[in-house]
């Protein structure tokens, strides 16, 4: 079973980018970025790219059955989520709900969302792996990582 948080972080983080995402890399480090700095709601773990929540991809399985989501890959291989409009509804409702619930809290997540989703790929991996370097330990590119850290001067 799906942890309803899991849901709810997929929900917040492609709501608060106008319900759209390119690239499952670009989901997981958004996704981890306010998980780890705002709610805390969903395990992450280091893995050969950075951090990367199994149950994250999960609950992108169960809301592509609800009919919430869509998850597709492109002619050129790349990942995309869309929200649908029953998604974009559930997203609404998650937005409002969270500001009753600790207005700050949302504030600080779309702050992250907003800073950081259309960041180059390379830049949003190096940061990730610059302030959370204990998720970087498994990784396969974290020579090349450590290039785009100096190269970003972060």
């Amino acid at each position: 079973m799906v942890s309803e948080t899991a849901k709810k972080l997929v929900l917040l983080v492609l709501g608060l980018a106008d319900g759209h995402i390119d690239t499952d890399t670009r989901m997981q480090k958004l996704a981890f970025l306010v998980n780890q700095e705002v709610f805390n709601w969903v395990k992450f773990e280091a893995n050969n790219y950075g951090p990367y929540s199994k149950e994250l991809m999960k609950a992108v399985d169960e809301l592509e059955k609800e009919g919430k989501l869509v998850y597709v890959w492109d002619n050129d291989g790349v990942s995309k989520y869309y929200l649908t409009e029953k998604g974009k509804q559930d997203a609404k409702k998650l937005l409002e709900q969270l500001k009753d619930e600790d207005e700050n809290k949302l504030k600080r997540a779309m702050e992250i969302i907003q800073r950081h989703k259309d960041d180059a790929l390379s830049y949003l991996i190096a940061y990730v792996y610059k302030y959370y370097p204990e998720y970087a330990e498994k990784s396969k590119i974290k020579d090349k990582v450590e290039e785009w850290i100096r190269y970003y001067h972060l």
